[in-house]
């Protein structure tokens, strides 16, 4: 069973990405009374349309996500136009903390993926106040990224997005760093196929893409709840799919307590292990530069 806390516009249309992919049932969780509850009866309304068996509950109670496998927070105060990822800091990161005491309480063994902006920082909140291994706390991001990227490079090149092979490391946010010389179309590098000054043109876009939707429409919905349900299917089928993936450093790429966007493989544990790119110098410092922004953020928690 998935649990997802928070029934607004990313928790609910996650939810209902997870049961249109049938893989699990979900139980949705909201404080703001009815909310959750009259999300979970609109899912059900719609299930012979779209032909899925699976059982979808709403409730203001905590105590219902005993026994998740998983449990998704997108929890939190929403990301509104010319606010920044990292603006919601302080305000996230407490509600995140009361919530995480309640997952540890009603569902110690579950694993636990983060949505909560500021992503990165968030999962290392997480992943302090829950006290369970490392693998088990992760945070959405840089898969999300890695979409857009994809999404980019197929639609200047006039290719299918099913084509395009890429990645992102980094922050979930404006210091993101997409991989150039991992990115290919079939196996093509897009270095062979696209000008330099286009793939920048690219990487600038994929970058701001995530405030390039809230400034048209408020805030992101579609993409970020795909992502989530791509992530559970991972786990709780035992996929081990590699992806781009916020989980806490103990000394890999140089760096240690910082929860940071990097390859992971991701399966039935959760971070089943952790990928290790050579990144070029110019790559490099990019990376150093993002690690910087999140450890300044989560200094700034450490201090409030």
């Amino acid at each position: 069973m998935i649990s997802i806390i928070g029934a607004g516009k990313i928790g609910s249309s996650a939810a209902f990405n997870i049961l249109g992919r049938r893989i699990s049932d979900v139980v949705l969780i909201d404080v703001v009374e009815n909310l959750a509850q009259g999300e979970a009866l609109d899912m059900m309304q719609a299930a012979p349309a779209i032909e899925f068996d699976g059982k979808i509950e709403g409730t203001s109670s905590y105590s219902e996500m005993r026994s998740s496998e998983l449990v998704i927070l997108t929890a939190g105060l929403a990301r509104q136009p010319g606010m920044s990822r990292l603006d919601l800091i302080n305000k996230n990161a407490a509600i995140v903390k009361s919530i995480v005491k309640e997952v540890v309480r009603y569902a110690p063994d579950c694993k636990l993926m983060v949505v909560t902006n500021p992503v990165d920082v968030i999962t290392y909140v997480a992943f302090k106040e829950s006290g369970f291994e490392r693998n088990r706390v992760f945070g959405m991001g840089n898969i999300l990224d890695t979409l857009r990227f994809r999404s980019y490079i197929a639609m200047k090149l006039g290719v299918s997005r099913e084509d395009i092979r890429a990645l992102v490391i980094g922050e979930h946010g404006d210091s993101m760093v997409p991989l150039v010389n991992y990115a290919s179309v079939s196996g093509i590098p897009i270095t062979d196929l696209l000008k330099r000054e286009q793939i920048q043109k690219i990487v600038n876009l994929t970058r701001t893409s995530g405030s390039d939707v809230i400034k048209l429409k408020g805030s992101t919905v579609y993409a970020p709840a795909a992502v989530i349900a791509i992530m559970a299917d991972a786990v709780l089928r035992g996929r081990n799919r590699v992806m781009g993936v916020s989980t806490y450093l103990q000394g890999e790429y140089g760096f240690s307590d910082v929860s940071i966007g990097v390859p992971c493989v991701l399966g039935k544990n959760g971070v089943e292990r952790i990928l290790e790119l050579k990144l070029d110098l110019e790559t490099k410092k990019e990376f150093e530069k993002s690690a910087a922004v999140v450890k300044d953020a989560i200094d700034k928690i450490k201090e409030a």
